[in-house]
């Protein structure tokens, strides 16, 4: 049979899981800026959360999350329709 006479290799998966660590390795500046960034951002977020409670109270604010929320889900169902994969489109 052709399994058979298939050559066979032996693969070390703890030796390619750590070849792969290796390839990935990022240097520790990127750790930190990206740390940096991540903090940064969520830091906005609340401070524009913050100014917009103060501003226009927090019905409106409630009111601006939903829709934005509700934007988010309907781009994803359009976007979805309109991409579908199904096998005899």
């Amino acid at each position: 049979m052709i399994i058979e006479s298939a050559p066979t290799h032996e693969i070390s998966i703890a030796s390619t899981a750590t070849a792969c660590v290796k390839a990935i390795a990022m240097p520790k500046g990127f750790w930190i800026a990206h740390a940096i960034t991540i903090t940064t951002g969520i830091g906005l977020q609340l401070l524009g959360l913050y100014a917009v409670a103060v501003t226009f109270g927090a019905w409106i604010t409630l009111a601006l999350y939903a829709v934005g929320g509700l934007a988010v889900v309907l781009r994803h169902i359009v976007v979805g329709r309109a991409t579908s994969c199904s096998p005899g489109d």
